[in-house]
């Protein structure tokens, strides 16, 4: 499965490939180079990194049925304070990288390098990952991007639910790595800290690579021991998704 990627433009125009490269080199000193290869089509760039291929073309219209627009509510960029508000975007790249690596975290988090250079590059306005669900703040994505060796806030979408007695995170996005999608289960009081190691925990799932077996235990340390188990998804009772409490 490709990784896929849409790069949102205040006006539609070619993102310029030398400023991609150079870009590219800034924010990650110590990859491999990435490198522009001359395309059949005027249109479309296509770039290298090691093994993988990436081919950005220019879509000289928004993003259709306003999904981008819609999907600013499931990014982290949007929990923050001041939120984010994604501003009029009349084009957008469309970014794919190809290659079976793709599935594989490293190999994704290539793909959002790559993707962190051109919305630098391009000045762009936002950056929507279909696969998440989720349309992120351009400096979110990037600073993500350049911090983080498996950057799960920008590979997933967030639901939060919040009650008396809890608040629930679930993650979405996590299939396009074959791996389930986690519900995680805490006390409102440690919202903050419990969301940060949801993101540790999505890290954790990437790097591994394959899920968790049922009854396994997770935690911070030597002595905490959280249970995993499998239930249905609160927004998909087809679909297991890995749930892990804190309180129960």
């Amino acid at each position: 499965m490709p990784a896929l990627s849409f790069v949102l433009l205040k006006s539609p125009a070619q993102v310029d490939p030398a400023a991609v490269v150079s870009t590219f080199t800034e924010l990650f000193p110590d990859e491999l180079p990435l490198t522009h290869a001359p395309s059949s089509k005027a249109d479309v760039l296509e770039f290298r990194s090691g093994d993988a291929v990436t081919f950005v073309a220019l879509m000289s219209a928004p993003v259709p049925k306003g999904e981008a627009d819609e999907a600013t509510a499931r990014s982290l960029s949007s929990f923050r304070k001041g939120g984010f508000t994604l501003p009029p975007h009349l084009g957008h790249l469309l970014v794919t990288s190809l290659g079976d690596q793709t599935k594989t975290a490293d190999g994704l988090a290539r793909h959002t390098q790559i993707v962190a250079a051109i919305t630098k590059a391009s000045h762009a306005v936002g950056v929507y990952e279909g696969n998440a669900g989720a349309t992120h703040d351009p400096k979110f994505y990037v600073s993500v991007a350049t911090d983080t060796t498996y950057p799960t806030m920008l590979w997933n979408g967030l639901s939060m639910v919040r009650s008396p007695d809890r608040i629930e995170f679930l993650s979405l996005g996590m299939s396009q790595l074959e791996l389930p999608d986690l519900l995680f289960v805490a006390t409102p009081e440690g919202g903050n800290e419990a969301l940060s190691f949801f993101f540790d925990l999505l890290a954790y799932f990437a790097g591994r690579g394959t899920p968790i077996p049922e009854g396994e235990t997770v935690g911070r340390d030597e002595n905490e021991k959280l249970t995993v188990r499998y239930a249905p998804s609160p927004i998909d009772d087809s679909v297991q998704v890995a749930r892990i409490s804190m309180i129960d």
